[in-house]
């Protein structure tokens, strides 16, 4: 039964991984689109469903390990709380720049408009995105090693 969820887990981690990488991808080339505004809508809309299905997925394979079907889902938070916080707020940041961003640009379309507030912002997500990169990663490998699906103690998953 544990070989099962061990199976389905490498399943969801791969397309975590994969969600990852989009996002990373699109966050790399959206300067070449950004003339074009329906373009830039669409990048940045497949860049906050990739984040939301990422948040999803996090949250599937934290409720399918065995802490979390014994009951013990405020340790699974306790032991990953980082990476739930930065990955909400990653999201929230992401939805303000982009929403921020294409108002500027249908606003004044033939002109790239960036105040010192967009600029701030921008800053300030792409730094809050090295860090959920860095602790997404990790969360995933750590939710895919064995201690966390097999039939032990509850005492021996600490």
């Amino acid at each position: 039964m544990a070989r099962d969820r061990i199976e389905q887990y490498r399943w969801s981690s791969g397309a975590a991984l994969a969600l990852l990488l989009v996002d990373l991808t699109l966050n790399a080339i959206f300067q070449v689109f950004s003339h074009n505004t329906l373009l830039t809508l669409l990048i940045y809309i497949i860049q906050d469903v990739c984040l939301v299905f990422s948040l999803i997925l996090l949250f599937l394979g934290l409720f399918s390990t065995t802490l979390s079907q014994a009951g013990l889902i405020g340790e699974l938070f306790h032991k990953f709380q980082w990476c739930i916080l930065v990955v909400i707020t990653y999201l929230g940041l992401s939805i303000g720049l982009h929403s921020w961003s294409l108002e500027k640009q249908w606003q004044k379309p033939e002109v790239y408009i960036w105040t010192h507030g967009m600029v701030s912002l921008f800053t300030i997500q792409r730094v809050v995105g090295a860090v959920y990169y860095y602790l997404y990663k990790r969360t995933i490998l750590q939710l895919s090693e064995k201690k966390f699906y097999s039939q032990v103690s509850v005492g021996n998953c600490k």
